[in-house]
């Protein structure tokens, strides 16, 4: 298991959808959202294509996994005023976003 992975217990899954069209916000927004989100402990461990998503309506195209320090940390990431600046922003760049926070369990 990945080092990162391996001492996280709070981890953020992103789900997306997207298309060529809004190719210029999605860099704006990431490119903004990057640094807000690293302020807040928050770490990209992996992006994944998404092929499948049995029992559901609808399958995102794009999954990314970020590691935290907490759940606090990410709730303070969306609450971050800089962060709430980009909302517009981010609303132009995914037709569609799915955020799950994760939670480790100890065996």
């Amino acid at each position: 298991m990945n080092d990162a992975l391996q001492n996280t217990k709070t981890l953020l899954w992103i789900e997306v959808a997207s298309s060529p069209d809004r190719e210029t916000a999605k860099t704006e927004y990431l490119e903004k959202a990057g640094p807000i989100t690293a302020k807040h402990g928050g770490q990209p461990l992996n992006t994944f294509k998404v092929i499948d998503a049995p029992g559901h309506r609808n399958a995102l195209q794009l999954a990314v996994l970020f590691s935290f320090p907490g759940e606090q940390a990410i709730h303070n990431l969306f609450s971050d005023p800089e962060y709430e600046k980009l909302l517009p922003i981010r609303a132009k760049a995914f037709s569609e976003i799915r955020y799950t926070i994760l939670e480790r369990i100890e065996a």
